[in-house]
């Protein structure tokens, strides 16, 4: 199973495109991972003006976090997140700047990393 937990920032993202988004990152991933993989479920977090901030500003910038089946070749990984970084700026028209994608293993926890 593949998941994504996509946080925006309030006024950024608008709702009437992220089916779009999310039509753009499961071509990403069975283009990349293989439609085998299973379906590809989405979270959306809405993140309210003012509880945002980069640079002392109010951040503009989407946070999409994905967790895919454990084994995934770190150039697969790669290609998958510069894939999805590209279809997201697309349909958003935001700047790949404005995009953090991150994906984990399933299995990964933050005890794995200490």
């Amino acid at each position: 199973m593949i998941g994504f937990l996509c946080n925006v920032q309030k006024g950024c993202i608008p709702t009437a495109i992220r089916q779009d988004l999310e039509k753009g990152i499961v071509t990403a991933c069975y283009e990349v991972l293989g439609e085998d993989q299973g379906p590809v479920d989405f979270l959306w977090v809405e993140i309210p003006k003012g509880f945002g901030f980069r640079g002392g500003y109010p951040s503009t910038t989407s946070q999409v976090a994905g967790t895919i089946p454990d084994g995934c070749p770190q150039d697969k990984r790669e290609l998958l997140m510069r894939k999805i970084c590209a279809s997201w700026s697309s349909i958003s028209k935001t700047t790949e700047d404005e995009a953090v994608i991150a994906i984990r293993d399933a299995s990964w926890t933050a005890k794995n990393n200490t």
